[in-house]
């Protein structure tokens, strides 16, 4: 297990800072690649490019919530200690995402970011699928502000610009988010901007999801703490 002291280790530094200016890196060139993308698309074909890269993030975002509430062992080398413990200590303590530092913050999504930023890169052209790859800048530069998001949320005085974004609802708000927190934390996954929460709470998506992949895989569900019906696989390490 990590404590508050020690669960930052050099390494993982080594990661963040990496994975950040490598993510700021792509996205730079991807930009610099697509030269006069703003004369091209209309007014409207632009903010249509930024609503649905956002509302995507948004899905993606709680995706990756509910995955790392629902799924896995903080104890899984890097992996777990990259992409679950964050989420696991998060509900022993909600309050320790305000203390962590920009890079810790960020580091994860940015790591999580570059095989998508790699392929776009690789595999399109910047003439072709312009606005392909327009959407994408939009989306991975969503996906890296998710957990600036969700620490703003935590914050009991965030900046006055970012306050107003939160009383606009264009951000995740801290009265929204704290239905997450509510036990048995089993919604309102959603933490960029939090605007699908109540429509995947509606239609049960997260439940119905859980369900399939534990019937289907077999896979053992932190919350339920038990092995799938032909599984092994002991329970997933709650934090205390």
């Amino acid at each position: 297990m990590y404590n508050e002291k020690s669960n930052y280790a050099v390494w993982h530094r080594l990661v963040d800072i990496s994975a950040i200016s490598l993510f700021f890196a792509g996205i730079l060139f991807l930009l610099w690649d697509m030269p006069g993308a703003p004369q091209r698309l209309p007014v409207w074909g632009m903010l249509t490019l930024l609503l649905s890269a956002y509302l995507a993030a948004d899905f993606v975002s709680g995706l990756v919530h509910f995955l790392a509430d629902s799924f896995g062992r903080v104890e899984t080398p890097i992996f777990g200690r990259l992409f679950i413990y964050p989420f696991r200590e998060h509900h022993a303590d909600p309050l320790a995402i305000t203390r962590h530092s920009f890079l810790e913050t960020n580091g994860a999504n940015s790591l999580i970011s570059l095989p998508v930023l790699g392929a776009v890169l690789a595999l399109t052209d910047a003439q072709a699928d312009l606005f392909f790859r327009l959407w994408v800048c939009f989306f991975l530069l969503a996906i890296f502000l998710t957990n600036q998001i969700h620490q703003w949320s935590h914050q009991a005085h965030p900046v006055a610009p970012i306050r107003l974004l939160q009383r606009c609802g264009l951000i995740l708000t801290p009265k929204g988010h704290a239905i997450h927190h509510t036990a048995p934390h089993d919604t309102y996954f959603c933490i960029t901007s939090g605007w699908l929460n109540p429509v995947l709470t509606s239609l049960r998506f997260f439940p119905a999801l859980k369900a399939t992949i534990v019937f289907s895989c077999g896979i053992c569900a932190k919350i339920s703490g038990k092995a799938g019906r032909d599984s092994q696989t002991p329970s997933n390490t709650m934090l205390p």
